[in-house]
């Protein structure tokens, strides 16, 4: 799902990590970087995914991942940790070791980028699908309105068919994920539920 559209922050406290974490995703996605946690907080919802460094700060002493995980759906952003086991923050999308490597980083950052796509989607389907019920209720279904609106929504229905195929179970269980303090940093599966 890499491309040219697709939007990808890299927040860190370390710029040689920054740098070269944007050296290894700039030539399939967009890449915005920061070392600023005030400056993440501003920006970070332009982003498609977010890698965001496990010890960045705002100004005012927030830990930055703690905030984005609770402002944005958590599983289009990976916490970048120095050890994995390591992670006090809502559920995320993924943790990464530091040092990151290469082919990691990219698999990851698709995993993130099609969730992200699947989130619109649904969100688009969700709207469509209430637009077409208006027109329905209104008896309102021979015209163009209600035909595009009803192209559109097989079209997003194929796309979701295509984008689920590549899903795991993991990306099932973050798709559903809520943003709470205290969970844990991957969803848990029902068989590892107490």
């Amino acid at each position: 799902m890499a491309g040219d559209t697709n939007t990808v922050l890299v927040a860190d406290d370390d710029p040689t990590v920054v740098r070269k974490l944007r050296s290894w995703l700039a030539d399939e996605y967009r890449v915005e970087t920061t070392t600023d946690g005030d400056e993440t907080l501003s920006i970070f919802e332009d982003a498609d995914a977010v890698l965001v460094g496990h010890d960045l700060r705002t100004d005012s002493g927030t830990v930055v991942a703690a905030e984005i995980g609770c402002r944005m759906t958590a599983q289009t952003m990976a916490v970048l940790c120095d050890d994995q086991e390591v992670s006090p923050f809502p559920a995320v999308g993924a943790a990464l070791e530091k040092p990151v490597e290469n082919a990691a980083l990219l698999e990851t950052v698709d995993r993130l980028v099609r969730r992200a796509r699947y989130e619109d989607l649904v969100a688009e389907c969700a709207t469509l699908a209430a637009e077409r019920g208006a027109l329905e209720s209104r008896g309102d279904i021979a015209n163009e309105e209600y035909e595009t609106l009803q192209r559109r929504l097989d079209e997003v229905f194929a796309e979701l068919d295509e984008l689920v195929k590549t899903f795991d179970s993991d990306d099932f269980r973050a798709a559903f994920a809520t943003c709470e303090f205290g969970s844990p940093a991957q969803p848990q599966s029902a068989s590892e539920r107490p």
